[in-house]
C-alpha cells in the first residue's frame, strides 16, 4: 500500500470515529474540538479560540451557541474588562467530554492492540517522532 493509501484509510478511520461519537454523543464533531478545547483549558475566551485553532468568528458563535443551548458550557463576563468572555465547561459538559475522553481511549487501545506489543511500541514511537517533526505549513507545499 502506497503513502497516499495508507494516508486515506487513516483519514477514513478518524472520519469513522467521528461518526460514531457523533451517534454516541449527539454533538457534531466540530462542536466537540470546541468542547475539548474549553474543558481542557479549563477557562477561556472567545478571541483565544479564533486566533489558536483558527476557528472563524461566525462558525464559532453557532457553535458556542448549541453548546451552552445544551448547557454544555457557560459564557462568563469577566469583572475587570466586562466586553472580555470566558467559556468554561458546565458539569453537563465535564461528564459528556469524560465519556467522550473514555471512548478516545477505547478507541485507541483497540487500534494499536491489533499489533503484537513490539510493533504496537515501534509504530507509537514513530507516530510520536512524526508529529514532533511535522510542519503544517509545509504539509502542502511541493518538494515537501
Amino acid at each position: 500500500m502506497d503513502e497516499n493509501m495508507i494516508v486515506h484509510k487513516l483519514i477514513d478511520l478518524v472520519q469513522y470515529k467521528d461518526i460514531y461519537q457523533q451517534k454516541s454523543s449527539g454533538i457534531k464533531p466540530q462542536d466537540m474540538y470546541v468542547l475539548e478545547r474549553i474543558y481542557f483549558h479549563k477557562t477561556v475566551q472567545i478571541r483565544d479560540l479564533t486566533k489558536d485553532y483558527g476557528i472563524p468568528p461566525s462558525t464559532l458563535t453557532g457553535i458556542l451557541d448549541r453548546l451552552e443551548r445544551k448547557k454544555y458550557i457557560r459564557r462568563i463576563r469577566k469583572a475587570n474588562d466586562r466586553r472580555a468572555i470566558e467559556l468554561v465547561a458546565s458539569d453537563e459538559g465535564d461528564a459528556v467530554l469524560q465519556r467522550h475522553i473514555c471512548e478516545d481511549r477505547l478507541f485507541a487501545r483497540n487500534l494499536f492492540n491489533t499489533l503484537p506489543p513490539e510493533q504496537r511500541q515501534q509504530l507509537l514511537s514513530l507516530l510520536d517522532e512524526l508529529l514532533i517533526n511535522v510542519s503544517r505549513e509545509n504539509l502542502f507545499h511541493e518538494g515537501g
